[in-house]
């Protein structure tokens, strides 16, 4: 099966605690994140997510995923799409890093038979996943 991995990482000034509120308000992302839209869900292992993903120069994706992985103020990821043909793995990772700092991970998983396909459609993705991470990193940092 055809792989392709999007890895990003920022050092926040803030625990994972506090970063974990801002990342799992969902209903105020719009305020700070230029990359996910209308993010739906109850967070909950299983939970269905609805979301739209924004494209710079393109229209807006919506998607609709189920949540994988869920630990309180550590990690959430969420998988959608049609497994074998084209999936995706959506990962938010936090790392305490010591004196109220922590590492904040995300990228996604993408595989499948069309990936081929598609491949070309992701290769600006890495900064609009880097974008999101800065977007959090200062809307966390603020409020600390």
């Amino acid at each position: 099966m055809f792989v392709y991995n999007i890895d990003t990482s920022v050092d926040i000034d803030a625990d994972a605690d506090a970063v974990w509120r801002v990342l799992s308000d969902f209903s105020r992302f719009e305020e700070w994140n230029p990359m996910l839209r209308n993010l739906q869900t109850e967070l909950a292992p299983g939970a269905t997510v609805r979301f739209e993903v924004l494209r710079e120069g393109a229209s807006s994706l919506k998607l609709k995923a189920k949540i994988v992985e869920l630990i309180e103020a550590r990690a959430l990821a969420w998988r959608g799409g049609p497994p074998g043909i084209l999936t995706g793995e959506h990962y938010f990772n936090l790392e305490p890093l010591g004196d109220g700092r922590c590492r904040f991970s995300h990228g996604e998983r993408f595989g499948g038979l069309l990936l081929p396909l598609v491949k070309g459609a992701l290769k600006d993705a890495p900064s609009l996943y880097r974008a999101m991470n800065e977007s959090l990193k200062k809307r966390v940092e603020r409020k600390s």
